[in-house]
């Protein structure tokens, strides 16, 4: 999956579906209480409004278990997915810079690739 397919798909409307799915099941098995399903249940959409960019949402996802640790599981997954994607997209940029001869753009990339990857 790409990052168009992922705006195509929503992510914002994927990561919403996600943790309320995960919420009813912590709920369902008495893991968590109805106060802090409902807690987190407004905490997610006052965070994420629907206006996002899908960037602007990986920005955010880092921060979304600081709050409430019960969504580390529901974090990783999406912060795992989009790493995927955008280290295939890199590889993929800095191979065409490599074939080209851009050897300085190509390092570039890969510095700011993983710059970014130690700030998520």
């Amino acid at each position: 999956m790409d990052n168009n397919q992922l705006s195509q798909t929503g992510l914002i409307f994927k990561l919403e579906r996600d943790v309320a799915k995960f919420l009813i099941d912590k709920l369902e098995h008495y893991n968590l209480s109805l106060e802090k399903a409902s807690l987190i249940a407004k905490f997610i959409l006052s965070h994420l409004p629907e206006n996002l960019t899908d960037e602007q949402i990986i920005q955010i996802l880092p921060t979304l278990d600081d709050s409430f640790v019960e969504l580390a599981g529901v974090v990783h997954k999406y912060i795992s997915e989009f790493e995927k994607i955008h280290k295939h997209e890199i590889s993929l940029k800095i191979e065409d810079l490599i074939k080209h001869n851009h050897f300085d753009e190509a390092n570039r990339l890969a510095e700011e690739y993983f710059q970014k990857k130690l700030t998520i």
